[in-house]
């Protein structure tokens, strides 16, 4: 009974309630219902406060990122980087839909270890994709492949002047093990709090060394945070707080 395409809609549950979305009700339900991911809502309920900076990575539609803007509150910012051109559509609508313009800046790139110019393939869904280099997700199917910009995290804030974030949301289908390469100047310096969802054990293995490198405690991301003290912990899809 959900109309095809999109709708606005207003969010009935969540972080994210009494916030409005332009979805696809046919495929987004949980968006809407603000079930959507109920153990990273949660933990940004609880390490996320007003006046910080976030930077969401893989911002998507943007969820996460008015979720974050709601919670950084009248002091804060919020820098959402998506690379995919048809969810940075869809970002700057949910944005503006929620007057939202001055709180969250779109940066549209995809965050990996350097400046440049990368290639990145397109999913099924057309609203998912990942960048060249990843790691994980080998049974997906990329149907079509585009050129975007790159930049690393480290030059985004030490190169090109912008504010360093106290908290990380990565989520980017393997692409973690380019952006955890290209910020490890801003987490020996700025050390903010990352939430990140880790593909596959060469994902976990490059993850876990450079979180460790920078005497980061790495937990799971459920209730109490529980710490995870060996590599072999991680499952091969798996959510993590790594807290310096």
């Amino acid at each position: 009974m959900a109309p095809v395409g999109k709708t606005i809609v207003t969010v009935s549950s969540g972080g994210l309630a009494g916030m409005q979305l332009s979805l696809d009700l046919q495929s987004e339900k949980d968006y809407w219902l603000g079930t959507y991911e109920p153990a990273l809502q949660s933990t940004i309920e609880d390490k996320v406060s007003e006046g910080m900076v976030a930077y969401d990575i893989g911002a998507n539609i943007g969820y996460f990122s008015l979720l974050l803007a709601r919670k950084v509150g009248q002091t804060g910012f919020v820098f959402a980087f998506e690379a995919l051109p048809a969810n940075i559509q869809r970002l700057r609508t949910n944005i503006e839909l929620n007057n939202l313009g001055l709180k969250v800046k779109i940066v549209p790139a995809a965050v990996i270890e350097r400046e440049r110019s990368t290639r990145f393939g397109i999913g099924p869904s057309g609203a998912m994709g990942k960048v060249e280099g990843s790691a994980g997700r080998n049974s997906v199917i990329y149907t079509k492949t585009i050129f975007v910009e790159g930049i690393s995290l480290d030059e985004y804030v030490y190169k090109h002047g912008n504010p360093p974030p106290d908290v990380v949301k990565i989520d980017i289908e393997g692409g973690e093990v380019l952006a955890l390469s290209g910020m490890t100047r801003m987490l020996d310096e700025a050390k903010p709090t990352i939430f990140l969802e880790i593909h596959g054990p060469d994902a976990a293995e490059l993850c876990w060394n450079i979180l460790k490198a920078a005497d980061y405690r790495v937990c799971n991301l459920q209730p109490g945070y529980p710490t995870i003290t060996s590599l072999q912990e991680i499952d091969w899809k798996a959510n993590i707080v790594a807290i310096p």
